[in-house]
């Protein structure tokens, strides 16, 4: 039997903003970041912008600090982060869309590019069904950016390994930017939520939401 899907991005769907900018801020904040670090990862933002980095490599700078904490730390850190500083972040209409849909029997998938060291913690807060995400390999490397055209692949390996076959029809999915757009466009009722006007542009056709 097909099952219907609900899949949610993350950052600029659920909350507004970037959660790994607020992420090293808030590692900045409470110690965890030498102040060292966080000036070379402001330096690695510029060259970020001016097209030096990939979204990969600026991720993987980043994050270099958790090197030196331990494991226990580092899932401290996290779970404290999504505690305090992202679940009061979530929109009310984002809240409400996630109930919504578990009501409706979808089976719920969280797809972000934001990487797994936290997003397990929100995955978990907000009773997602799956997590697929930005995996930080052993030395805190990112291999594959779970972006664009890889998060549907992530989704169909998911429903592939998991031996379930999408009723795609009847599946939502909810994105802001154009990296969603091929998640968004496997769903029969994609839904752009507070979109930025290159997805806009990209699926005119699609239902639009002002969360917040």
């Amino acid at each position: 039997m097909a099952r219907a899907l609900a899949v949610f991005d993350f950052d600029g769907t659920l909350i507004p903003g970037d959660s790994i900018v607020s992420f090293v801020n808030y590692a900045r904040k409470k110690g965890a970041m030498p102040g060292k670090e966080y000036r070379r990862v402001l330096f690695a933002t510029v060259k970020y912008l001016l097209g030096g980095m990939t979204d990969g490599q600026i991720k993987a700078r980043s994050l270099r600090f958790l090197r030196g904490l331990s494991p226990e730390a580092r899932e401290t850190l996290a779970a404290d982060f999504v505690r305090e500083a992202l679940l009061p972040k979530v929109y009310a209409r984002g809240l409400e869309a996630i109930e919504e849909n578990r009501r409706a029997g979808r089976i719920m998938l969280l797809v972000s590019a934001s990487t797994r060291n936290y997003m397990q913690f929100v995955s978990d807060a907000l009773g997602f069904d799956a997590l697929l995400c930005t995996e930080l390999e052993a030395d805190f490397t990112v291999r594959a950016n779970c972006k664009g055209q890889e998060k549907a692949r992530r989704v169909e390996a998911w429903l592939k390994q998991s031996g379930i076959q999408a009723d795609w029809a009847a599946s939502r999915a909810y994105g802001d930017s154009p990296s969603d757009a091929p998640v968004l466009r496997l769903c029969g009722h994609p839904v752009l939520v507070n979109p930025k006007k290159a997805l806009r542009r990209a699926m005119p056709e699609a239902d639009e939401a002002a969360w917040r």
